[in-house]
């Protein structure tokens, strides 16, 4: 299994507003831990920001995402990273056959992220707590519906590769 992980949308327009909650830190401390176990393993972490809106300072990742000169950018103006951006080419140029998807917002650009890496053949699951949601049932939602990877399982799957 090739695998990816895709953080989509941890911008200061979108989340910014949420820091100093625990929720927040919690959500921050898995996105980093799980894209830190991707690289140790020599796997793609590949950050999505939506310019959509502009792409001044506020539509800037957070500061608390932890960002390497390894991991690779892709912009994007819709809710589907795919979506007439690189990403699927440069999955293909990596062999990457799976992504791993966490960020902002589960009812959103997540989800319409998923749709488009199962709708391109790609395996996809959503990591377990490491997605925000704009509303208190779009977790529920989306842990009720979608295929869930938890970072326990990622990092026995990374040590195994």
């Amino acid at each position: 299994m090739n695998i990816a992980l895709l953080i989509i949308d941890v911008q200061e327009a979108f989340i910014g507003h949420r820091k100093g909650g625990q929720e927040y830190h919690n959500t921050f401390e898995y996105i980093n831990e799980t894209a830190k176990l991707f690289r140790k393993s020599g796997k793609p972490v590949i950050i999505v920001r939506d310019i959509e809106g502009g792409n001044d300072e506020s539509f800037q990742n957070v500061g608390d995402l932890i960002v390497q000169d390894s991991d690779t950018e892709v912009l994007k103006v819709y809710s589907n990273s795919f979506w007439k951006t690189d990403l699927e080419k440069i999955l293909k140029e990596k062999n990457i056959d799976f992504v791993v998807l966490c960020g902002n917002a589960a009812e959103y650009c997540v989800l319409a992220t998923y749709n488009g890496a199962i709708e391109r053949d790609f395996g996809a699951a959503i990591l377990q707590h490491g997605v925000f949601a704009n509303h208190p049932n779009g977790l529920i939602d989306i842990y009720n519906n979608r295929a869930l990877i938890s970072f326990e399982v990622l990092s026995y799957i990374l040590s195994s590769l």
